[in-house]
């Protein structure tokens, strides 16, 4: 048969994925979407570290900006293009997605979810509001007057978590001891951020003994699911490594160190707190902790927890993000169990001591990338360059 006759490969179906670049890799995404879809990239280049990565994101894919646009625009302008499908994988853009996604009439989070993803006051009124266990809280608005400070002083109980109402990667996350501290902390805060934010006040959630999660591991975990048509299904149980001060992670693991019941004990609540944010459709990465009465919702995140793809590939043949652009493309995505792991893969952050301000050095790389079963040592923070452990997570010096 002449070439000429052969019929034209099939087209991809388009996926509207609003970008930032503080969430996946951009070229991890660009594999993912390998045979599943293609990429119209929409971004704000209003934001200096999304114009920054304009011309590779073109290189990838199409782009629309939104750059000054009201949401009516945007979605306008989106539109053009045809998506069959929309997502974001980043907390910061949840809320437009899921705007921009009504708008379109294409599957994703509803405002009314997006909310209870990224508002932490939001999401524990509707855990309690569906019998989850969960501590109390009050919000702390930007401006706080004397009425709310007297009901805390008057309501709240301490020890006590203090963390922005929206946030993610433990970023100013404190333990608070007394009201005295908590009026300390919440001015602090606000200096050195040259702004003031709201805040969440949280019962601090009780700790189990030493070693439930494993001995030597932090006594909480996270549960890796997606849900598709209103069906949760779990990939993994990851474990964790102890905490820096106050709650910077230091590292995680697939699988956990958890015994059986104990697997089952989180994937029920973690299924159940699904079900009361209100997810329908998309990845969910939620931390319970471990507790002497049980486990405890710590967050549900409405997207994949970072980290979480390249482990899971590491041992299953998972792959998550792929997962998540076939679910926001309307594909059902169905696993009757969690895949089995065919080894153990580990992600560790080193975390600078909390009253360290420069890094002067960071030595022993290269020997540490020559260990039996180091795939790679990535710096985050080199000789002369600034730490703060205010920046949570994202302020590590190096991972592994």
């Amino acid at each position: 048969m002449d070439s000429s006759d052969e019929a034209p490969p099939a087209r991809l179906p388009l996926l509207a994925y609003v970008y930032n670049p503080r969430s996946f890799g951009t070229l991890s995404l660009s594999e993912s979407a390998d045979g599943v879809c293609d990429l119209l990239w929409v971004v704000d280049t209003s934001k200096d570290e999304v114009a920054q990565m304009a011309r590779l994101l073109r290189r990838l894919g199409s782009l629309v900006d939104i750059a000054g646009l009201d949401l009516d625009a945007a979605t306008a302008a989106i539109a053009a293009h045809e998506p069959q499908g929309i997502l974001t994988l980043a907390d910061d853009e949840l809320r437009v997605a899921a705007e921009l996604a009504e708008r379109l009439g294409l599957p994703f989070h509803s405002p009314d979810t997006a909310l209870r993803l990224t508002d932490k006051f939001a999401q524990r009124r509707a855990l309690r509001d569906a019998g989850l266990v969960a501590p109390r809280s009050w919000v702390i608005e930007a401006d706080a007057g004397d009425e709310t400070w007297a009901t805390l002083e008057h309501d709240a109980s301490f020890p006590a978590v203090l963390k922005p109402r929206r946030g993610e990667g433990s970023r100013d996350t404190v333990p608070v001891r007394s009201f005295a501290e908590l009026r300390e902390l919440v001015d602090q805060t606000r200096v050195s951020k040259g702004t003031a934010r709201a805040f969440v006040l949280e019962e601090y959630i009780p700790d189990a003994p030493d070693g439930v999660a494993g001995e030597g591991f932090a006594g909480y975990v996270s549960v890796e699911s997606f849900v598709c048509a209103g069906r949760v299904t779990h990939l993994a149980v990851t474990g964790r490594m102890p905490p820096a001060e106050p709650f910077r992670e230091t590292g995680f693991f697939i699988p956990s160190a958890l015994s059986g019941d104990q697997v089952r004990g989180v994937l029920d609540v973690a299924r159940a707190a699904a079900m009361a944010v209100g997810v329908t459709i998309g990845c969910l990465h939620t931390e319970i902790k471990l507790t002497p009465s049980g486990p405890v919702v710590i967050e549900v995140n409405g997207r994949v927890g970072g980290g979480v793809p390249e482990l899971m590939l590491a041992v299953t043949s998972v792959r998550v993000l792929s997962i998540a652009m076939r679910l926001a493309l309307g594909e059902t995505v169905v696993s009757e169990e969690m895949p089995p792991c065919d080894g153990l893969s580990y992600l560790f952050y080193v975390q600078a001591p909390s009253t360290m301000r420069t890094v002067s050095a960071v030595e022993g790389i290269p020997q540490l990338q020559a260990v039996a079963g180091v795939r790679d040592v990535v710096l985050n923070r080199g000789p002369g360059q600034s730490v703060d452990w205010r920046e949570g997570n994202n302020g590590h010096v190096f991972s592994v």
